[in-house]
């Protein structure tokens, strides 16, 4: 091979990754309106959102190959956290890899990333008083990340995979915490409006 066909090897390849790198941070744009319209409850609206993203990788898989694949991790990762937090949202079983035809890192790495990311729905649903909610999404976070929990040995292979997986564990010990102090709490407050309304009643009787 001459050197002016390498070069013009090198430059297709260039070409093909800086296209990469544009539709990688379109599918990421897309990938976190969803995320955020997720969490104002606004399910059509993601799902739209994430039909974006899926269409965007899609026609960028045709142009990669090879090496150039490695670019699109940063956005399937972005696309898998998308798809999981709807689906945890929604209390639906969780798309496989094969479903969204992601890479394995990038699943792995995007399971990891809806955990953190469902700490912010798990805290408005006790803000909201909805306890019950809250407890369902803890218990699917800490499902998922028991789940994962083993891949840690892999961190290799897949860099950054350690480090999540250490956030997501303390992140689920502190909602753990959150979550039995408000039960605690909200069984406080309905054994004191229990016995407001026995008290309520024994006076009502006492003054017949």
């Amino acid at each position: 091979m001459s050197l002016s066909r390498v070069a013009r090897h090198l430059n297709s390849v260039e070409e093909r990754r800086e296209r990469l790198l544009k539709g990688s941070r379109d599918v990421i744009s897309a990938c976190s309106k969803a995320i955020m319209k997720v969490h104002t409850g606004d399910g059509a609206a993601a799902k739209s959102f994430i039909a974006e993203a899926r269409e965007g990788l899609e026609s960028l898989r045709k142009a990669s190959s090879g090496d150039l694949k490695r670019y699109l991790i940063a956005a399937e990762t972005e696309y898998v956290e998308a798809e999981t937090l709807l689906s945890l949202a929604e209390g639906r079983a969780l798309p496989g890899m094969k479903e969204m035809r992601v890479q394995p890192s990038a699943y792995v790495l995007g399971l990891l990333d809806a955990i953190g990311e469902s700490k912010r729905r798990l805290l408005d649903s006790v803000r909201a008083g909805d306890v019950e909610e809250a407890e369902r999404l803890f218990e699917l976070m800490e499902e998922l990340y028991v789940t994962m929990a083993p891949l840690a040995v892999h961190d290799n292979v897949v860099p950054g995979l350690k480090r999540k997986l250490d956030v997501d564990r303390g992140l689920l010990e502190d909602m753990r915490g959150l979550l039995t102090e408000e039960t605690r709490r909200t069984k406080l407050l309905k054994s004191m409006r229990s016995l407001e309304e026995k008290m309520n009643v024994f006076e009502k009787e006492g003054s017949l």
